[in-house]
């Protein structure tokens, strides 16, 4: 029988290199699931939640969206959190937003679902993030959202400007979103380039 702190050391050099793991990948190390608790109470190693288990120098936040990927991998990142990863926003984020067919339903407190229908399932890309492939609505999707989310408001003119800022724009993009979502982001986006 193995030394238990061998096993542990095991799982945290395996854990520091994937960010997170599932209890059960865990239990290779760590069979008891009584240790992974006392292990996450002690910051030996922090609970995500949904069973997912982060090494602790992994930013809550970055553990939140690789579990989130990894536990619903159909569901598509989205919202103000999809501004975060983009950099078109700093909005405190305490839940992962994710898009689900309107026939799915998830219940998770790491995750507020938004339930859609099939026809507003667009824009999705898989993004690499931290290492891990994500799915997640592209720059310009999420460009629109945040014209839906707040039109003529802070979190929209904020994204806006970083969006313009960071180049590589796409406004064909914005304007196929736009049509779709019954935004008018483009306007705006018109607007912001004209002024600058």
């Amino acid at each position: 029988m193995k030394d238990d702190s061998i096993d542990m050391q095991a799982a945290l050099k395996v854990l520091k290199r994937r960010l997170i793991m599932k209890a059960g990948e865990l239990s290779a190390y760590i069979p008891n699931r009584t240790q992974l608790r006392r292990l996450a109470q002690t910051g030996e190693l922090v609970e995500i939640g949904a069973g997912f288990y982060a090494h602790p120098s992994v930013d809550p936040f970055v553990g939140a969206v690789l579990a989130t990927a990894k536990a619903f991998p159909d569901a598509v990142i989205s919202n103000v959190t999809a501004l975060v990863i983009h950099g078109l926003s700093d909005e405190r984020i305490d839940r992962i937003d994710v898009d689900v067919a309107r026939s799915r339903s998830i219940r998770n407190k790491l995750v507020r679902a938004h339930r859609v229908p099939a026809r507003l399932l667009i824009g999705a890309v898989s993004h690499r993030f931290h290492g891990q492939r994500i799915r997640i609505h592209s720059r310009e999707r999420a460009l629109c959202e945040a014209y839906r989310i707040d039109p003529g408001g802070a979190i929209f003119f904020k994204a806006l400007k970083r969006y313009v800022r960071a180049g590589e724009l796409n406004a064909d993009q914005v304007a196929a979103f736009d049509e779709v979502l019954g935004t008018a982001a483009l306007t705006s986006l018109s607007q912001e380039l004209a002024d600058g």
